[in-house]
């Protein structure tokens, strides 16, 4: 099972707007298009979809998720519209986790987002369905993916508006072997690290990132890029920027 993670792709409702000085839609249209050589069996929308939450912005995000030909997994970030991400791209996470299956995995996406604030937190009704998931121990691997970093990814300019009060979701991934990967968007940077043997990563934005271990967003001349993910039948996973 091929999963190409694209996020923080910030488009707007006017065409001719700008994200940090960016052409967002045509940067996703090119990310896209370079990713396509993995040969994705779907698309996991890690939120931020939208700068400005309109629904011109994910009808033009649909369209370009369209030409790619696969399904597409999605979940709100900070920027977004839940609401409207779940009605343009069914099944986006609002107050319940989102659970799907995937060549022998599981991926369970959440909502992390708090109304007009650029930090994320999950909700109870979240954490206690996140929960009931897990411990179904059905052996299954599984993946779960959220917008908000739950652990500091070193940059200060992003690592201020983190996952606030992680410690439950934390010990509810720790508890749970079955849980290999946790995957996230919203930091503008790859991240790769581990905890407890699971696999915590985190996705660079197909519009512009910032250099890692940055003070303040500084632009990578690296450009838009997105994380591809390979998940095998036996609960191993390969993972790469593209």
């Amino acid at each position: 099972m091929r999963v190409l993670q694209i996020t923080d792709c910030h488009l707007s409702g006017d065409p001719d707007a700008r994200y940090r000085g960016e052409d967002a839609r045509k940067n996703l249209r090119i990310t896209l298009r370079k990713a396509g050589v993995f040969e994705p069996d779907l698309l996991l929308a890690s939120g931020d979809l939208s700068e400005d939450g309109s629904a011109a912005s994910y009808r033009e995000l649909k369209s370009c998720f369209d030409a790619a030909g696969v399904p597409v997994l999605s979940l709100p970030g900070n920027h977004d519209d839940p609401a409207l991400v779940a009605e343009f791209f069914p099944g986006s996470p609002l107050h319940e986790p989102a659970l799907s299956e995937h060549g022998g995995w599981q991926i369970i996406r959440l909502n992390s987002c708090l109304p007009g604030r650029p930090e994320g937190r999950l909700g109870r009704r979240t954490l206690d369905g996140l929960r009931r998931v897990l411990a179904a121990a059905d052996g299954r691997p599984k993946l779960i993916a959220l917008h908000h970093q739950p652990v500091p990814v070193g940059s200060a300019w992003i690592d201020r508006y983190p996952l606030l009060e992680p410690e439950d979701f934390l010990a509810l991934a720790d508890a749970c072997a079955e849980v290999k990967a946790v995957v996230w968007g919203h930091v503008h940077q790859a991240f790769d690290g581990r905890r407890r043997g699971t696999a915590l990563l985190g996705s660079p934005s197909s519009v512009i990132n910032s250099v890692p271990g940055a003070c303040k967003f500084t632009p990578d001349t690296c450009g838009p890029a997105c994380r591809w993910l390979e998940l095998l039948p036996n609960g191993r996973l390969r993972t790469g920027i593209a």
